[in-house]
């Protein structure tokens, strides 16, 4: 790196590195030139270079960024298990390199699949829940950017004792509201004297990065309410039941859509004038954790300032963004608000929005031959 600083009288120039840490021994310093003969991946940093007016305080500087690409290397290889069937395994895999390596998982030397039980859960984090008997084999982490690729193996063993429960039966879920939804399930065809416990688990049925969820139940009921769940949301869930000895398998997973609710939030309203005699109002759909269901319809309620005890109101389709309020008074401050409803029934309204018509007999822009248009800014009421 070279720097070259004038002045007089001459400069006195210097190296130092941004991070603070002291340039490294093996760097040569000739003169104003910095020399790194044989670059390793310490070397990398950014560089200043100061130039000082001798015998003041006074100095400019310079900068320089040192990137040093580097193949990947596996700095912590996953570990092998053994473990019993219903478990979980969680393989941790951290590579280095420049630039930062790509992170994928193979099983077998084939790709993973993620589905419900499988997921990398962060960068160089596979999680397995609810081990089964074919989760079993050799799992690559493997690292790559564009100077090479790292790969690193372990072996995932899923142990099956004698004696344990087999799977839970005929599970079944019924909503009871928008976020609640009760399970049953009968008990295992074998070894149910040795049950202690069940687990419920669910998540989201959309979604890989969706989180399992699960309750332990205790093993003289065959049911539980499921609460706090998301209104129009698919939800799937399972049942495992419990001996000393371990897990049984899992049920047969069941999907259920939970019912709708009335929307939690209003649209985003806002407002403005053509006309002396009209209003357009516009908004935006609701998101689908706003909407808890499809919409199918929107009430426009509105009044004028001075008339507030008289309150006029629009429904409109479910589809409709805008809509233009007509045959109003010139020069006049009306309230307006939008509800959004579903078909279980409207949430929600807006805040009051104020808005004022614009004068009859506007100036004419001669250039166009149109009316002025004075859009008010919308407020709160």
């Amino acid at each position: 790196m070279e720097c070259m600083a004038q002045g007089q009288p001459k400069p006195l120039v210097s190296w130092s590195r941004q991070d603070g840490k002291p340039i490294s021994t093996d760097v040569i310093v000739l003169a104003t030139n910095l020399v790194i003969r044989d670059i390793r991946r310490h070397h990398a940093g950014v560089y200043v270079c100061r130039a000082n007016k001798p015998r003041t305080r006074e100095f400019v500087f310079a900068a320089a960024e040192l990137h040093v690409a580097a193949p990947p290397v596996i700095v912590q290889p996953p570990e092998s298990v053994s473990l019993s069937r219903g478990n979980t395994a969680r393989f941790m895999c951290n590579s280095s390199g420049e630039p930062l390596p790509v992170l994928h998982w193979l099983k077998n030397g084939q790709p993973i699949r993620h589905f419900r039980r499988m997921k990398v859960q962060s960068r160089g984090v596979l999680l397995i829940n609810q081990l089964a008997l074919e989760d079993a084999g050799y799992y690559q982490c493997i690292a790559e950017n564009g100077l090479g690729t790292a790969c690193a193996t372990a072996k995932l063993t899923v142990i099956v004792k004698e004696g344990l429960p087999s799977l839970p039966r005929h599970l079944t879920a019924t909503p009871y509201s928008s976020t609640t939804a009760l399970l049953s399930w009968e008990k295992p065809e074998y070894n149910t004297d040795q049950i202690i416990a069940y687990s419920v688990h669910y998540q989201l049925t959309a979604g890989l990065d969706s989180q399992d969820t699960s309750f332990a139940v205790s093993n003289d009921t065959t049911e539980y309410l499921v609460k706090e769940l998301l209104p129009h949301t698919a939800y799937t869930f399972f049942v495992v039941a419990y001996s000393p000895m371990g897990a049984s398998p899992p049920s047969l997973p069941i999907t259920v859509e939970m019912l709708e609710d009335v929307p939690s939030a209003p649209p985003q309203l806002s407002v403005a004038s053509t006309t002396p005699t009209d209003i357009r109002l516009m908004w935006q759909p609701l998101s689908s954790q706003h909407s808890r269901g499809a919409v199918t319809r929107y009430r426009i309620d509105y009044s004028a300032l001075d008339q507030m005890d008289t309150v006029f109101s629009v429904e409109l389709r479910g589809n409709e963004t805008q809509f233009t309020l007509r045959e109003l008074r010139p020069d006049q401050v009306y309230r307006l608000r939008i509800t959004a409803g579903t078909a279980v029934g409207f949430g929600i309204p807006s805040e009051w929005v104020q808005h004022e018509t614009i004068v009859r007999n506007s100036p004419i822009d001669n250039s166009t031959g149109k009316i002025m248009q004075r859009l008010c800014k919308a407020h709160l009421y």
